[in-house]
């Protein structure tokens, strides 16, 4: 799975991750980010590099309902989109096809399921 560095990715989520083991390298932990965005959703992002695993759970926060699960498994490549303060997205690629995730300023899903060339 090709992804961003870890400080591309520290910089899209603002918050350092929670690793599963502190003694484990990057590529072969799992990583977790929690952060909000202005619209009131909290966002929990899983990954773990070397098992092409990606996990994002979206709750509202004001009543903690889970709002969105997407679970990834052997994904290609995550880019990232946009990492501004008031935009951030990413696109997953997987072998079933594309998926856009919006986190600022509202969380959306885009979807493109087709074969990707």
């Amino acid at each position: 799975m090709s992804i961003p560095d870890e400080l591309s990715l520290l910089s899209l989520f603002e918050c350092e991750p929670k690793f599963l083991d502190n003694n484990i390298p990057y590529f072969y932990n799992e990583a977790t980010y929690e952060f909000c965005n202005k619209a009131s959703e909290r966002f929990v992002v899983s990954i773990c590099p070397s098992y092409s695993d990606i996990k994002i759970q979206v709750y509202s926060d004001d009543n903690n309902e889970l709002l969105s699960l997407l679970d990834f498994n052997s994904v290609d490549r995550i880019e990232i989109l946009s990492d501004k303060k008031e935009e951030s997205k990413i696109v997953i690629k997987t072998e079933c096809g594309l998926v856009k995730v919006n986190f600022k300023p509202r969380f959306k899903v885009f979807l493109n399921l087709t074969n990707y060339p």
